[in-house]
């Protein structure tokens, strides 16, 4: 009896969880009736924080020079932030604005936005802000699609972000499917409905007010989440733009990608512990859907995590509680059900070559290697937690 109750309690927490998921993707998929794009207008600062990125900021640079937008309404201006390669140099070479950063004890995006938003404040003329990394590329219209958005009465707008060699690695196309999944259903779902998207890093864009009035505070080691869930607290919404594109390179050593994916999940717990309680009281305060849709975002773990919990909890059904024509039957089966069709759904919207799907082979490595980093960052926290 206490087993069947186990499994009926976390039956229908899984399903309450498809259930919201499954809706978003719904709303994702309505249709949406195409407006014709608004003349540039908006003068734009592009903002590329570089760390040694001399590989990467050329063709990066590059290909901001193709845009399609007048390039007297955009400013490119590169941080070369403790650089001691010719980042800069390189920069500079190709037209771009470039300031020189030199602080060793605050390093990352976060520190490199505190310091560079007050000087493009006081001394540039920029309506809005666009922050890229230096190895991400806009598609041509990127501009274009941000200056409607802008125009139309947006303060923040988040581009899509995909991978840019999906078929190079399988590490690569399983991260391309992963990001498809979240965008493609998640993120576009939920600006659908009206809701405020995720801050994804790089293709993040700011009104000019918005960055007077509240500046750029980031502490933690993901900046974007942080800032996001910060801004969902002062009632300023971020729109997803699903056609202003921008592609960026996936690590294809494994060492490099786990290194990325433990800041990103350790970072992750260190807002959710800071922000969960707020924007559940201000949902409870408001009687507004959209802040326990961002408390979601930080209760949810990463997709690949996520699924393998609900195949593990099927796994131990299966076998300890597995009985045809009960209740809990019907709800396991509901699930598992409902987790194939979303992420079928998803794959079906990424619509990429052959090849990308074929890596779906070694989704099985790629899950267990999720779940092995999860754990270290587990390890690390609760020995952060005794030494303190």
């Amino acid at each position: 009896m206490l087993v069947d109750l186990l499994f009926l309690i976390t039956g229908v927490g899984f399903l309450l969880i498809f259930c919201y998921l499954l809706f978003l993707a719904t709303a994702s998929l309505w249709p949406q009736k195409k407006e014709p794009l608004s003349a540039p207008a908006i003068r734009f600062g592009v903002i590329i924080p570089a760390h040694n990125e001399s590989e990467l900021i050329g063709r990066t640079l590059e290909k901001l020079q193709s845009i399609n937008y007048p390039s007297e309404l955009y400013e490119v201006i590169v941080v070369a932030d403790n650089c001691d390669d010719n980042t800069g140099e390189i920069a500079e070479s190709l037209g771009a604005t470039c300031l020189y950063r030199h602080d060793s004890n605050k390093r990352g995006k976060g520190a490199v936005l505190h310091w560079v938003f007050p000087q493009l404040l006081s001394t540039g003329d920029h309506d809005a802000y666009v922050i890229i990394d230096a190895d991400t590329h806009m598609a041509e219209n990127f501009l274009t699609v941000i200056n409607h958005h802008f125009l139309e009465g947006a303060e923040v707008v988040q581009a899509y972000s995909e991978p840019r060699h999906p078929d190079r690695s399988p590490l690569e196309s399983l991260a391309f499917l992963g990001f498809a999944l979240n965008r493609n259903l998640r993120y576009h779902g939920r600006s659908r409905l009206g809701w405020s998207a995720n801050l994804m890093g790089t293709g993040m864009c700011f009104a000019r007010n918005v960055i007077e009035k509240y500046g750029w505070n980031t502490t933690t080691m993901v900046e974007d989440i942080e800032y996001g869930m910060f801004l969902r607290l002062q009632d300023v919404r971020v729109v997803f733009a699903y056609d202003a594109r921008i592609s960026v390179e996936i690590h294809k050593n494994i060492d490099q990608s786990q290194g990325q994916r433990t800041r990103w999940d350790m970072g992750k717990f260190e807002v959710r512990n800071r922000y969960l309680q707020q924007l559940l009281k201000k949902g409870i305060e408001k009687k507004d859907l959209c802040y326990f849709d961002s408390a979601m975002e930080l209760l949810l773990p990463p997709f690949s995590i996520f699924v393998v919990m609900v195949l593990a909890c099927f796994t131990l059904y299966v076998l300890f509680d597995f009985q045809r024509e009960t209740l809990n039957f019907y709800i396991w089966i509901s699930i598992v059900g409902s987790l194939i069709f979303y992420i079928f759904t998803g794959w079906l919207t990424a619509s990429k070559s052959f090849k990308v799907y074929v890596s779906l082979f070694y989704a099985h490595f790629f899950l267990l290697w999720r779940s092995w980093i999860l754990l270290l960052d587990s390890c690390k926290r609760k020995n952060k937690k005794r030494q303190w």
